[in-house]
């Protein structure tokens, strides 16, 4: 449902009023999913009723825009959510077999509810250094954008987790009643965080070669983001500082997207037990952000072309127009088209069409992950990849496409796809094959593409995998 204004005046006159900027939204999405195996003594329909699935999520987001208090733009929030489930679970310490066992499961409609309050403030600084008139690069301009804000949730759903025995070493451990179902449960626990980021953003201004005029000059932007933010949460007792995030984003020459980020975690390790200790790393010398838990970067290029319409000459005044003799092997004169036909017969690589749309993209990226374990050590993995998309209008109706990945760290071909579509006016058709990798399968969907007719669609697939 589109935001409404409950407080906005049917006909206003002048700008609104502060408390008309109050909106209010509606989001819900369900879903539900079953499957049934062909190859087994159970009847395909008992299946279907046994493995069938459903949930529900809704969510009222409330919205104020207020007036900028001068160059700080404020800017309030609450956030409803309810979710629903078909399934709860209850669950105990088994102590002969030494294992979590499900107490009971109750089938039925049952509801979970949560909601948050937020305020958050932000404010653009622009800092610029120029250079002589005769110098190519004519100034640099730096702008910084830093946010910071408050955000509460109260503790509604605590009494729906049970804090039972999880091993035989008597640890603890908290476990949803919703969790198996098709969306999870809400997280428990209470917060009050104090939100805080800064964002960096840098270009500079050049002479601009194409354009000759007096004074004219060309933006680049040298980075279009460095961002490092995090929170503080105010309501637990120990390790309140949540991991520092930072990513940063380039358009290298205009064709090749650069992405990183890094997850870091700001709390010392004790040596002794290799365990997280409630001391923050910025009081130790050297200084350090922290010890990187995750980060990645990637790489993204696409290249397109074949959009513009053939200008060329009419195909009828070809052999005309390059001296071509109009008569057939026997003496007897040509008519324009029959001559026309000859000379694409003799001449066939001169006639492909190189205006077919089409575009191809190339991406690489490098994953790196050193997550604590329970028992005090480290795991480290490094993962690389590259991919290929690429795609082409065989006809104004058809269109095939294909895309793969290839897994350099493991050296194996990661999932192999193409299709093949066709436009049928208010109706589509795909052909969808993946013939290599783990996850091979073929499918044929046809579908209107109204998206209020969307569900009305044929679909065939067949899916294999390998163990």
């Amino acid at each position: 449902m589109n935001t409404i204004y409950p407080f906005r005046r049917e006909e206003p006159i002048g700008p609104y009023k502060w408390y008309e900027n109050l909106g209010i939204g509606l989001n819900t999405q369900a879903n539900s999913k079953t499957f049934f195996y062909e190859d087994t003594t159970t009847k395909a329909t008992k299946q279907i009723a046994d493995n069938f699935k459903w949930g529900a999520i809704h969510s009222v987001p409330i919205t104020l825009s207020l007036p900028s208090l001068g160059p700080v733009q404020v800017t309030p929030n609450v956030s409803y959510r309810e979710q629903w489930y078909q399934q709860k679970i209850l669950r105990k310490w088994n102590t002969d077999k030494k294992r979590v066992d499900t107490l009971s499961l109750k089938e039925g409609f049952f509801a979970e509810r949560d909601i948050s309050f937020a305020v958050g403030a932000t404010t653009r600084i622009f800092g610029m250094f120029t250079f002589s008139k005769k110098s190519k690069v004519q100034a640099i301009r730096h702008e910084i954008r830093p946010t910071i804000g408050f955000s509460y949730k109260p503790d509604i759903n605590k009494n729906h987790y049970q804090y039972i025995q999880s091993d035989t070493a008597g640890r603890m451990q908290y476990y949803g009643q919703y969790a198996n179902n098709l969306y999870p449960g809400f997280s428990k626990g209470k917060a009050g965080n104090i939100n805080f980021g800064i964002d960096n953003i840098i270009s500079m201004k050049v002479r601009n070669k194409k354009d000759t005029s007096a004074g004219a000059v060309k933006k680049i932007v040298l980075l279009d983001g460095f961002n490092i933010s995090g929170s503080y949460n105010l309501l637990i007792d120990s390790f309140k500082m949540s991991n520092l995030s930072i990513s940063a984003r380039s358009n290298l020459f205009e064709k090749i997207q650069i992405t990183a980020s890094a997850s870091m975690d700001p709390y010392q390790i004790d040596p002794a037990t290799g365990r997280r200790i409630d001391k923050l790393v910025w009081g130790k010398r050297p200084f350090s952000l922290g010890r990187m838990t995750s980060g990645g970067i990637s790489l993204q290029s696409s290249f397109n072309g074949g959009n513009n319409k053939s200008g060329g000459e009419d195909n009828l005044s070809i052999p005309k127009k390059r001296g071509v003799n109009l008569v057939d092997d026997f003496g007897n004169a040509m008519n324009d088209y029959e001559a026309e036909t000859q000379y694409i017969r003799n001449n066939p690589g001169e006639f492909v069409d190189y205006n077919i749309p089409w575009d191809i993209s190339f991406g690489y990226s490098l994953r790196y992950s050193n997550f604590l374990n329970a028992n005090g050590s480290f795991s480290k993995s490094l993962s690389q990849d590259v991919n290929i998309n690429a795609s082409m209008n065989l006809t104004p109706k058809w269109k095939l496409g294909a895309n793969g990945s290839y897994n350099i760290s493991a050296k194996e071909i990661g999932m192999v796809s193409m299709f093949l579509s066709r436009d049928m006016h208010c109706w589509q058709m795909s052909v969808n094959i993946s013939p290599v990798g783990k996850f091979r399968y073929f499918s044929i969907n046809i579908s209107p593409k109204s998206a209020i007719l969307r569900d009305l669609k044929v679909n065939r697939t067949r899916s294999f995998m390998e163990l």
